[in-house]
């Protein structure tokens, strides 16, 4: 018993140790996002985090330690930082907060930080209000959405897509955000990791950061017609990739992948068993040829919805979620 306790106490002098250490480092991370302020630059820095995530991996093999725990506990350090050098950050909303304060004075503002249609819901979604009323369907229901509700989803998708979907495949929630990030939150653990491809709508990062998942990501440009690189996906990946998310047609740039990228995106998460969320809120913009993932009939893929964008509904917080019912 004593040499139990012996050895409990110095895990606790370790611990405690490493607290000290995480409060210094936790200072330095807020006076680099000082610095990072003053000057203009982004919070996030890749090539560093990939130079110290490379740097992490060489020690755990030179001191026998797995790596798999020594990078989760370096993405914990990782987006600890990232929320010390963000916390007077802007967001699309605050900026869309004040943009709607400054149309209150009688300002006129173009929108630009949310995806606000500029026309009213359809008649019909007037007509459904009134049949809604008058059936009674105000009353508290299942938590995933109502049974009826879900099967004319189902049906809707299945028309659609050419997929077999039953109401056990749908979860309504309140706007798609929630299902971004109850997908996000119950299929990934703290210290996880998740591939984002940017430019992409800023939840994605903000509800993975508030879960302790790391996340990484491919960033595209312009000059390369927004087009994400598949080599630099594969390399990515590591024991702790559990996810890839996928926003096509794309917010904020409307690019809608190329097949071939996109057949080489799902076989490469195949592979690699990782969940693939797939945002597809846009689609009913999309002019050009386009492909829901639902055409894969991959069980690990989540796809997102909502009647925000479609029937101009972004008040209503009418959002679904179409995954494999295990």
């Amino acid at each position: 018993m004593s040499e139990i306790n012996d050895l409990r106490n110095k895990m606790d002098e370790v611990t405690l140790q490493m607290i000290e250490l995480l409060k210094t480092r936790t200072d330095i991370a807020k006076e680099i996002g000082e610095v990072k302020k003053n000057i203009g630059k982004g919070v996030t820095d890749e090539l560093r985090e990939d130079s110290l995530r490379e740097k992490v991996i060489r020690l755990c093999k030179n001191i026998g330690l797995d790596e798999t725990i020594a990078t989760k506990f370096l993405n914990f350090l990782l987006n600890e930082s990232v929320k010390v050098q963000s916390a007077d950050k802007q967001t699309h909303l605050s900026i869309f907060l004040k943009a709607k304060s400054l149309e209150e004075q009688g300002k006129k503002i173009i929108h630009m930080e949310v995806g606000e249609p500029d026309f009213l819901p359809p008649p019909i979604v007037k007509s459904a209000l009134e049949e809604v009323f008058d059936k009674g369907f105000l009353k508290y229901g299942q938590s995933k959405g109502m049974p009826v509700f879900r099967e004319a989803l189902a049906k809707y998708v299945s028309k659609k897509f050419n997929v077999k979907t039953t109401q056990d495949n749908i979860l309504v929630s309140p706007g798609a955000r929630f299902s971004v990030f109850t997908a996000i939150t119950t299929l990934l653990n703290p210290g996880d990791e998740m591939i984002v491809i940017e430019p992409a709508w800023p939840a994605y990062k903000d509800c993975a950061l508030n879960s302790g998942i790391k996340v990484r990501t491919i960033n595209t440009t312009l000059e390369d017609k927004w087009e994400p690189a598949i080599e630099q996906i594969k390399n990515m990946i590591n024991s702790n990739t559990k996810m890839i998310v996928l926003n096509y047609p794309n917010n904020p740039t409307g690019k809608i992948l190329n097949e071939k990228v996109q057949d080489s995106i799902v076989e490469l998460a195949t592979k690699n068993n990782l969940y693939i969320l797939s945002d597809e809120i846009y689609s009913e913009y999309s002019k050009n040829n386009w492909k829901s993932i639902l055409n894969y009939n991959y069980e690990k893929s989540i796809v997102t919805q909502s009647f925000s964008k479609s029937h101009a509904m972004t008040g209503f917080r009418i959002g679904y979620a179409i995954a494999d019912s295990k």
